[in-house]
């Protein structure tokens, strides 16, 4: 009896050993896999943010799409939580046999999908939103003809470079197609181009009026251009009061006044010259055989045709339109299809900035100075975000950096602000806090900004007011209304002698302070044609010595390893 019973709780003590170590293996397989970030909308845009930088630098394509179950709020109201969580279930399995396994999707909240598709054009990204539609429409019929809610899916489309500049450009082109495919109605595939797919009505224009259409007749022009050693120009006009709403037109009003635009440009243009739509507000124009000087004529009489006279009556009411041009030359400016775009994207937006019904060359150089902050305030409102993003390339190009400033600093202010354990949505608001540091510059003047010796006291003050400019204009701005006091304090000193305010210590904010180290290193490094750079090894001794005066001495500390760090990662 006795070696039965020690038989049996040998068994037991068998049996749990065996449980303790399914436990542990159990644990040491969950540390192996990586956390499940279908869920996690910072982890979908810091992977979107990364490969848009990516297909930039080894030119493929990329796309994304914006996707929503129409009607699920109304099924949650009527059935509960259960019934709609199997609908959402549903449309999670309709979405992982949609997407390949190298693509990345994230629930942003329930029956609300972000998938990226690498490597995908805008034509292949048409095919996938189309078959996740149709799919959903499909699975829920029955669902929907029983409960009388129509269970459909509507589904904004964009690519890059097709579609957008930036990564910040290609959110918001694919959620404005989104919107437009909700107010036609749901259960469509609505593209960055304003032209739909599936569910939606097709449009029935000329075919040049397709943005696929422009892109091939552009490629075409630059090979057929090379081939015979012939210039050629490309414009983009932009009907700016259409780009920022103001007008408060809807889809229809707006669709009616790009028309009659289109056929207005066809009549002032030559015959040569052709003409499409661009995105919902804008027109690519290719002119053959025209040099820059024939390019801004041409621009000029464009204006002048568009503006003369009302276009249509929007509530009873006149209404005049503005519009803007950029210019790029081949070969003079760009020689590639997508360098010429990009030149004209850079121009149209120096053009917005000057003001209203203004055109620019892409070869021309801005000037920011002569303007007060009120004219700056009022013409970079019209232009919108987006303007204010390219005039930093403007101020750049005005200071003679050999590269881009204001991204170099973002680059290391994003890099501390990850290393001193910053949360990812702040981790975000540090890159744009530290592109627009220097914003208030184009209030200064330009021999200001470029004298190669010390200033005088007259142009010290001028100097020192740029946070205060930079500041006012970020405040008028609602997407960057929480940088303007961060770029008000970059130039105050640990010390407490900065300007404008002089605070210190830990007055001063933690973002404000990793600027400071960031900008006075790239000063330091950057090539300038009037005066002297120092070796990164010179530049960081520097900043060392400059610890605890002009900045935070653990600030610093944090710089010296991140600085070390990237220089490892990009060195060549």
């Amino acid at each position: 009896m006795k070696d039965i019973q020690d038989d049996e709780k040998t068994t037991e003590q068998l049996e749990a050993e065996i449980t303790k170590l399914k436990e542990q293996i159990a644990k040491l397989e969950a540390a192996k896999t990586p956390p499940d970030r279908k869920n996690d909308p910072e982890y979908f845009n810091e992977r979107l943010e990364e490969e848009v930088a990516r297909s930039t630098r080894y030119k493929y394509e990329i796309s994304v799409l914006y996707i929503e179950l129409d009607n699920l709020d109304v099924y949650s109201k009527k059935y509960g939580n259960d019934p709609t969580q199997e609908i959402v279930g549903m449309y999670a399995t309709i979405l992982r046999d949609a997407v390949r396994n190298t693509d990345i999707y994230c629930n942003l909240e329930p029956g609300k999908t972000a998938v990226m598709l690498s490597y995908t054009n805008a034509e292949g990204a048409v095919k996938v939103a189309e078959k996740i539609r149709q799919t959903v429409d499909r699975a829920f019929s029955l669902n929907s003809m029983s409960t009388k809610i129509k269970l459909t899916a509507t589904i904004g489309v964009a690519s890059y470079p097709k579609d957008a500049v930036s990564y910040d450009h290609l959110v918001r082109v694919v959620t404005e197609a989104f919107s437009r495919g909700k107010d036609k109605g749901g259960n469509l595939s609505s593209l960055a181009v304003a032209t739909d797919a599936g569910g939606g009505k097709k449009r029935s224009e000329d075919k040049s009026l397709q943005n696929d259409t422009f892109l091939q007749a552009l490629n075409d022009e630059v090979l057929r251009s090379s081939r015979y050693g012939q210039k050629f120009t490309l414009m983009i006009l932009s009907v700016s009061n259409l780009e920022n709403k103001i007008l408060g037109l809807d889809g229809e009003a707006r669709g009616i006044i790009m028309r009659a635009i289109y056929k207005l440009l066809n009549v002032t243009m030559r015959t040569v010259d052709r003409n499409y739509l661009y995105t919902d507000s804008k027109f690519a124009i290719v002119l053959p055989g025209t040099d820059g000087d024939g390019a801004q004529a041409a621009a000029h009489k464009l204006i002048q045709s568009l503006t003369n006279y009302p276009i249509i009556r929007n509530n009873g009411v006149d209404v005049n339109i503005f519009a803007n041009v950029g210019i790029a030359c081949f070969p003079d400016d760009e020689v590639s299809k997508d360098g010429l775009i990009r030149r004209a994207e850079t121009a149209l937006s120096q053009s917005i900035i000057k003001g209203n019904n203004q055109f620019m060359l892409a070869s021309s150089k801005l000037e920011l100075a002569g303007k007060n902050i009120n004219e700056w305030i009022t013409n970079l409102k019209q232009g919108g975000p987006a303007t204010v993003y390219n005039l930093l390339a403007s101020l750049d190009l005005t200071e003679h950096y050999s590269r881009s400033h204001s991204h170099t600093v973002a680059k290391y202010s994003v890099a501390m602000a990850q290393a001193v354990g910053l949360p990812g949505a702040s981790v975000k608001q540090m890159r744009v806090m530290a592109l627009m540091h220097d914003i208030g510059k184009i209030c200064v003047p330009t021999s200001v900004i470029t004298k190669p010796g010390a200033l005088n006291a007259q142009e010290w003050e001028q100097m020192s007011k740029h946070p205060e400019y930079g500041t006012e204009i970020l405040e008028q701005f609602p997407e960057f209304a929480t940088c303007a006091q961060v770029v008000l304090a970059h130039h105050e000193r640990w010390d407490g002698k900065g300007y404008p305010h002089r605070i210190g210590g830990d007055q001063i904010p933690l973002e404000s302070q990793i600027i400071a180290v960031t900008e006075a290193y790239d000063d330091m490094v950057t090539v300038r044609p009037y005066r002297k750079h120092l070796s990164v090894q010179e530049a960081l001794e520097e900043i060392k010595r400059n610890a605890g005066t002009q900045f935070d001495p653990s600030v610093v500390k944090v710089f010296l390893r991140v600085v070390d760090k990237l220089d490892k990662v990009t060195a060549p």
